[in-house]
């Protein structure tokens, strides 16, 4: 086979593959999860305004998705640290989430926002 004939053989084989994976993953129902969901009710359980501290904050929650600053309320002079928690779930058609975001002043829990898109049910 002379090499232009390889070459466009090997294009059309990639177009074929294409092709035949688009309508495969077209069958296919595709569900997914990331994360973990977490409970906010944990939270008002375990945990107290200015005295649980982070490692109380971790033994409750777990290991947070990720780590870092906020300023958050607005009116708050410095940034505080922040943990957050994060779960997400869906198809090919359609995506949803939770964020839980806990929030640290020096040490000490300073509070928790939350909010999600999840279908209203009890979190697990």
């Amino acid at each position: 086979m002379e090499k232009g004939n390889r070459k466009a053989f090997g294009i059309g084989l990639l177009g074929m593959i294409i092709v035949i994976s688009m309508l495969v993953s077209s069958c296919m129902d595709i569900h997914f999860q990331m994360g973990r969901q977490i409970d906010p009710g944990v939270i008002e359980k375990n945990l107290r305004l200015n005295e649980s501290k982070s490692s109380d904050v971790l033994a409750a929650l777990g290991e947070p998705f990720g780590k870092g600053k906020a300023m958050l309320p607005i009116a708050h002079p410095t940034p505080r640290t922040m943990w957050t928690y994060y779960y997400g779930e869906g198809d090919m058609k359609d995506g949803r989430g939770m964020y839980l975001f806990v929030f640290f002043d020096q040490d000490r829990y300073d509070g928790y926002m939350w909010f999600s898109s999840l279908p209203s049910q009890t979190p697990k």
